[in-house]
Order: C-alpha cells, then sequence, then structure tokens
C-alpha cells in the first residue's frame, strides 16, 4: 500500500523545496494549471526538462490515481515540442488509454497559454 507524506516533490503540500502541483480530476483523466518560478529555469526563462518531465509524470501517476489504481511508472518517453517557459502559464492534461495485466498506459501533455502542446509524454504505470 501506498502512503503519501505529503512531501512528494511535484504535489506534495508539505515539501518547501517542491512544486505544490494542484492535480484535479478532469472528465477523462486529470488536469492540472500552473506557472513554472524561475527558479526551476535551466536556460534563463527557460523550464528544465528533468521539471518538465516531472509534471508529465506526475499527471500520469494522478491519471491512474483518478480510475481507482495507485500506480508507479515501470517507463516513460517525453517528446519535448517547444522551449517550457518560467513564469508563464500552463495546463496540463493527462489520461489512462488502456490496460493490460498490471500495466496501465497513459498519455500526458503540457500546453502553454496559446494551447500549444509545449511536452507531452507516454508511459507505463505499473499497479502496487
Amino acid at each position: 500500500m501506498l502512503k503519501d507524506s505529503g512531501r512528494c516533490f511535484a504535489c506534495g503540500k508539505d515539501n518547501p523545496q517542491g512544486l505544490k502541483l494542484d492535480v484535479q480530476k478532469a472528465p477523462d483523466g486529470v488536469k492540472v494549471d500552473y506557472v513554472l518560478p524561475e527558479h526551476f529555469a535551466g536556460w534563463q526563462g527557460i523550464a528544465h526538462g528533468g521539471i518538465v518531465a516531472t509534471i508529465l509524470d506526475e499527471l500520469l501517476a494522478w491519471a491512474c490515481t483518478a480510475s481507482g489504481r495507485n500506480c508507479v511508472t515501470a517507463e516513460m518517453t517525453v517528446r519535448y515540442r517547444k522551449p517550457v517557459k518560467t513564469g508563464q502559464p500552463l495546463s496540463g492534461f493527462g489520461r489512462v488509454t488502456s490496460e493490460k495485466g498490471r500495466l496501465l498506459f497513459t498519455e500526458a501533455r503540457l500546453l502553454d497559454e496559446s494551447g500549444t502542446v509545449v511536452a507531452e509524454a507516454s508511459g507505463k504505470m505499473m499497479r502496487v
């Protein structure tokens, strides 16, 4: 059984260095709205790719949780389409697309304020 300590780097409200993402249920999965602070930049004004991947990974995991299954990431592929800017509104969406045995197949995407996909991921999530 997975226990929430409130310290998750991505969504934990008790982690002072974390992202504190507030992922919400959506009709076809989960969603999040977020503005990345400058201290998560790689280059000036551009989010570090690892932080972008973390947000996508969190959306994949929460999509599983929202569907009633606790999972951990078994495999994730990220595609960066455009630089993700810090200080700008982002919208993220995640969903479960299929299931086979203990694996859930998932996808997530991040959009900038104009609605352009800036990064996306697909994942295999393993039920625990």
